[in-house]
């Protein structure tokens, strides 16, 4: 598996070339509410497209906060904006393209987290399980926009976001195997530390909320740490199988 480019650069860049959806802090559907009064919109200058753009990422993350999934439409997110169907293919190629466009707008905030602890360690396997504790916290703060992007059917920008979230943690992976802490092949170790951690939220996120474990943090921080030290088993066990 081959993957190349600047995973920071990758993560942390608006999806899909556009402008960035709903961050967090805003509404979301778990839990926080919000309003989808339609509302009329004036007529961009000439040039201002990207003002549209805008506002119809808006208008389907308020949808999605409001109504779930079933509820962004192409005709509903027209609607709320104040404009025709056919100019929101302008701007999207279809619905699909419009739904990950939304949900990857939060993701910038998983580079964020991955970065802060790069810069609050020097040693790699505990930036391991601090990242690894990031992705599923992360996992579970967004649920809805997780699911769609990671389990969902993959487009162009979901799988770019897929390779910066792989890149971050193989770059831990390899600097632990440097250090002597893991060994073997870093692409196959990164990519079952991957299942894992994708593993712990998936698990959470199908189910009603009312199943999920009251101790969210400490839920994350085992599971995030049956994840590493299974690496470093791994890892111990098939060192002679794995080739550095």
């Amino acid at each position: 598996m081959t993957r190349t480019g600047s995973a920071s650069a990758s993560l942390n860049s608006s999806p899909s070339g556009g402008a960035k959806a709903k961050g967090p802090g805003q509404t979301t559907t778990d839990g926080r509410a919000s309003t989808t009064e339609g509302r009329r919109r004036s007529r961009a200058k000439r040039g201002h497209g990207g003002r549209l753009r805008d506002e119809l990422i808006e208008a389907a993350g308020t949808l999605l906060d409001d109504a779930g999934e079933d509820g962004v439409t192409i005709r509903a997110v027209a609607q709320t904006v104040g404009v025709s169907t056919p100019s929101v293919y302008l701007h999207f190629d279809n619905r699909l393209e419009l739904l990950h466009t939304v949900c990857l707008g939060v993701w910038d905030e998983l580079g964020r987290r991955m970065l802060s602890i790069s810069a609050q360690t020097t040693d790699p396997f505990a930036e391991l399980h601090q990242r690894s504790v990031a992705y599923i916290r992360f996992g579970l703060d967004h649920p809805l926009r997780y699911r769609l992007v990671a389990t969902g059917p993959a487009t162009a920008a979901t799988e770019q976001v897929a390779d910066a979230c792989f890149r971050f943690l193989r770059e831990t992976v390899q600097r632990c195997a440097d250090a002597g802490v893991l060994h073997g092949d870093v692409t196959a170790l990164t990519r079952a530390i991957c299942a894992c951690l994708h593993g712990a939220v998936s698990l959470l996120i199908l189910q009603p909320t009312s199943k999920w474990p009251h101790d969210i943090p400490q839920y994350a921080d085992d599971a995030a740490t049956l994840t590493c030290q299974g690496a470093a088993a791994l890892s111990r066990a098939h060192h002679g199988r794995y080739e550095t």
